[in-house]
């Protein structure tokens, strides 16, 4: 969802404006780390409920990559993009107050992780977040096939986070391909454009017998692939 981060934020910017998400200036300015509240309105319409689970999930999927990337700066510049999504109430209005509690334990794990550049483990908790905050978006009614895409893309991060391990657990990589399987299947029907449901059932099948052969060279390209599949194919449902 990220590459597209640009026209979801000016959409965010115009939600700002219409009174969609309202933010509210509870201090003078004088502590340069205070973060303004923002206010989700319950009537957002769908380019706007698009545009608020982009601003949740970009912080957790470009930890991912920064940590993919062994990028130590990267990590510490996105952990606090992910404080700030923490202290401007986006987490708090968007993810279940049961969940919440799990997930703002793991940004503090996360902090550790990262100032011991544990950069595996980060890449894991980072990936695994993302898809939490996937699954428990409270407005999930309104984006449906938008979610499942970003199943479809937790599954190229959470390969590559699993194959970045040293003690490489195929179980788990087989069990993210099944998920994004039932994610797939929900959303192909919908697809008009034979090309891009062909292609993705050609990768899962790549992915199938990668995973039989135990093929991690192929796993990653196959993983990086999906990333790339997933850009061509959630702008039908935007």
């Amino acid at each position: 969802m990220k590459h597209n981060s640009l026209i979801l934020k000016g959409l965010l910017v115009l939600s700002l404006a219409a009174t969609s998400m309202l933010a509210s200036e509870e201090n003078d300015g004088a502590d340069e780390a205070y973060v303004a509240k923002i206010t989700i309105a319950q009537s957002m319409n769908k380019k706007e409920t698009l545009a608020v689970l982009d601003k949740v999930l970009s912080p957790f999927e470009d930890m991912t990559e920064y940590a993919l990337d062994k990028d130590l700066d990267g990590m510490k510049k996105g952990y606090k993009n992910i404080e700030n999504i923490e202290d401007n109430s986006l987490l708090k209005q968007t993810i279940p107050a049961g969940k919440l509690k799990q997930l703002s334990e793991n940004i503090e794990t996360l902090e550790t992780l990262i100032d011991n550049a544990q950069y595996s483990k980060v890449a894991l908790l980072s990936s695994k977040m993302f898809n939490d905050s996937t699954t428990n978006f409270k407005y999930s009614s309104k984006i449906k096939e938008q979610l499942h895409i970003e199943h479809l893309d937790y599954m190229g991060f959470r390969i590559l986070a699993l194959l970045s391990t040293e003690n490489l657990n195929f179980a788990q990589i087989s069990h993210a391909i099944s998920n994004a399987k039932n994610n797939w299947n929900a959303i192909k029907g919908k697809i008009k454009d034979e090309n891009k449901v062909e292609a993705f059932d050609l990768l899962f099948q790549g992915l199938d017998h990668s995973l039989q052969i135990k093929d991690t060279k192929m796993l990653k390209i196959l993983a990086q692939m999906d990333l790339a599949l997933v850009d061509v194919v959630e702008v039908i449902f935007e």
